[in-house]
């Protein structure tokens, strides 16, 4: 901040895998809940999945899950947004040669 004082953080108890933990946070607090919802979910499915009761290990298991996800998500992203910009320009070059065309209603000059 300009004014040279701390932002306003919260301390969030969090529960994940059956541990509480204090977040330090600017964030609402119920997004910071349902960020550690994700995460306890996420870490279950993966020790169940695995058989994996290593806490250590299930959470970088997480890690890599969720950065996969998270990786395909931008991917998809930049595809859509490499769609859109293909159709804006075809709009735009539709739209410039209309533009373009005199009309039957146009007078003659």
């Amino acid at each position: 901040m300009s004014d040279g004082k701390q932002p306003d953080l919260s301390l969030v108890p969090v529960v994940i895998m059956g541990q509480t933990y204090k977040v330090r946070a600017e964030e609402n607090v119920a997004y910071i809940e349902e960020l550690a919802r994700f995460v306890d979910t996420k870490m279950a499915t993966i020790s169940d999945a695995s058989n994996q009761a290593e806490p250590l290990k299930v959470a970088i298991l997480a890690a890599l899950n969720i950065a996969d996800e998270f990786f395909k998500s931008e991917e998809k992203a930049r595809d859509a947004d490499e769609v859109l910009a293909r159709h804006a320009s075809a709009l735009a070059k539709t739209l410039e040669e209309a533009l373009r065309e005199p009309t039957e209603t146009s007078p003659a000059l």
